[in-house]
C-alpha cells in the first residue's frame, strides 16, 4: 500500500530552518529534519529527491528571510536614513541575530559560490541613482566598494567580534558613505530626510 505523506513539502522546509537556526549548519541531514518533525525520514523523499534539492529548498527560504530582514530595516528607518544604508543596516543585523542563516548564504559555501545578494542589488543600485544623482556605472562601484565594508561589519557582528547600537551601526556607514564620495565624487542630490534635517551623511 501507498506510503503516507506525514509532513508536506513546506513543514519540511521549516523544520530544516530550525535544525539550521538551532544547530549549523553540520546539522542539516535527513535524520535531524525528521526528529525536527517528529517522524521518519520518509516524507522527507516523497517531497524532495535528495538532501540536495532540500538543501537548495532550504537556501531559497534563507533568501526568502535574510530579503524580508532588510525590507523590515527599510520601512523602520523611513523618514530618518537613506534608504541605501537602511539596506546596509539591516544586512549587519540579520548577519548578528540571524547568525546561522547568514553562516549558511555566506560563509558556509553550500551554493555554486557565496550568496551576492542578487535579489536585492537592481533594486539597491536604483537607489543609489535616484537618492544620490550617481550614474548607474558609478553606482555600480560605489556600492561594490560599500560591501566591502559592509561585509566585514557583518562577519564581526555575526561572531560576536562587534556590538554596535543602533546609532553607532548609522554612524558607521555614513562615514563610509563619506569616504566613497571622496573617491567617487559628492552626490548631486542627498535624500529630503537629510535635506530638511541638515544630515551630514
Amino acid at each position: 500500500m501507498p506510503a503516507v505523506r506525514k509532513a508536506s513539502r513546506e513543514q519540511i522546509i521549516d523544520a530544516a530552518v530550525a535544525v539550521l537556526r538551532d544547530d549549523g549548519f553540520s546539522a542539516i541531514n535527513a535524520r535531524s529534519v525528521a526528529k525536527k518533525l517528529g517522524c521518519s525520514t520518509q516524507p522527507i523523499y516523497f517531497s524532495f529527491k535528495n538532501m540536495d534539492e532540500l538543501k537548495a529548498a532550504l537556501t531559497e527560504r534563507a533568501i526568502e528571510l535574510h530579503t524580508q530582514r532588510v525590507r523590515d530595516s527599510l520601512r523602520a528607518h523611513e523618514g530618518s536614513d537613506s534608504r541605501y544604508s537602511s539596506y546596509g543596516m539591516g544586512f549587519v543585523k540579520f548577519a548578528a541575530e540571524e547568525k546561522q542563516l547568514f553562516r549558511w548564504l555566506y560563509l558556509e559555501g553550500h551554493q555554486l559560490g557565496p550568496y551576492q545578494n542578487d535579489v536585492l542589488l537592481p533594486e539597491i543600485i536604483a537607489v543609489i541613482v535616484e537618492e544620490f544623482g550617481y550614474s548607474e556605472e558609478v553606482a555600480r562601484r560605489f556600492h561594490q566598494d560599500m560591501i566591502y565594508f559592509s561585509y566585514g561589519l557583518a562577519i564581526l557582528a555575526n561572531t560576536d567580534h562587534l556590538r554596535l547600537t543602533e546609532t553607532e551601526l548609522r554612524e558607521a556607514f555614513r562615514r563610509e558613505f563619506r569616504a566613497l564620495t571622496d573617491i567617487y565624487g559628492k552626490p548631486a542630490k542627498l535624500p529630503e530626510f537629510a535635506v530638511k534635517a541638515g544630515v551630514v551623511l
